[in-house]
C-alpha cells in the first residue's frame, strides 16, 4: 500500500491534522494471491535472470523487467509479456537469489491474475486424442503443472488439457502409450532441430 497523507484543518481549533489514505497499487493486488507476496522483498539484481535457462531459447525473457513493470503499475503490459508464460517453474533462479525469492511463485500469482483479467496462454499446447486415450493415467502423473486430468467422456475416462496450465515440456507425450497426446513442436524431428540450435 503506497500511504498518501492530506491535510485538513479542523472545526475546533483549527489545527492541521493528517488524514492517512490508502491507495492500492498493481503490486498490492500481486501480493495478495498466493506466491506474490515475496514481490516486495526483489531489489532486481537480476540474478534470477543469469541463472535461469529459458533466456537460452527467448532473449526476451526477463523476470527482473516484469517485477518492474508491476512496481510501475503497467498492468496491460504485463499480463502481455511472455515471461509470464514462459516460466517452467524449474527453481534454479530459487538458490541463487540472494533475498530468497521464489520467482516461479510471482510468476505463479501474476499469470494467476492474467487469467482472472481474461488473458489467456499463447504458448502451444498438448492436445488429446479422446479415440486413442486409455485414461490410464500417466500423463497426468508425469505433468509437473497440473495441466492434465482424467474426466469421464461417455462410459470412459480421458485425458483432458487445462491450456492456461500446460506449460508444453512434451511430458505426457513421452509416457503416453497410445500415443494420443500430442502437438506440433512435440515430434521427434522438430525437438531435434530446436537442441541442434541450442547446443
Amino acid at each position: 500500500m503506497l500511504p498518501a497523507a492530506r491535510s485538513f484543518a479542523n472545526h475546533s481549533g483549527g489545527q492541521a491534522m493528517q488524514e492517512e489514505i490508502r491507495l492500492t497499487t498493481f503490486a498490492d493486488e500481486v501480493a495478495r494471491v498466493p506466491g506474490g507476496k515475496s514481490l516486495q522483498m526483489c531489489y532486481a539484481c537480476g540474478t534470477c535472470v543469469s541463472r535461469c535457462i529459458i533466456p537460452w531459447r527467448d532473449p526476451a525473457y526477463n523476470p527482473r523487467r516484469v517485477f518492474h513493470k508491476v512496481i510501475l503499475g503497467m498492468r496491460h503490459e504485463v499480463f502481455e509479456d511472455m515471461t509470464l508464460w514462459n516460466c517452467t517453474a524449474c527453481d534454479l533462479c530459487y538458490p541463487a537469489c540472494p533475498q530468497q525469492i521464489h520467482i516461479s511463485e510471482v510468476i505463479g500469482a501474476l499469470r494467476q491474475l492474467a487469467l482472472e483479467a481474461g488473458y489467456t496462454s499463447p504458448l502451444e499446447t498438448v492436445t488429446v486424442d479422446p479415440i486413442l486415450c486409455s485414461g490410464c493415467g500417466n500423463c497426468v502423473e508425469v505433468c509437473p503443472y497440473d495441466a492434465l486430468h482424467l474426466t469421464s467422456w461417455g462410459s470412459m475416462r480421458i485425458s483432458t488439457v487445462d491450456h492456461n496450465r500446460c506449460m508444453g515440456c512434451g511430458n505426457c507425450v513421452a509416457a503416453c502409450p497410445n500415443k494420443a497426446i500430442g502437438g506440433g513442436s512435440f515430434a521427434d524431428q522438430p525437438i531435434r532441430e530446436q537442441l541442434t540450435q541450442i547446443l
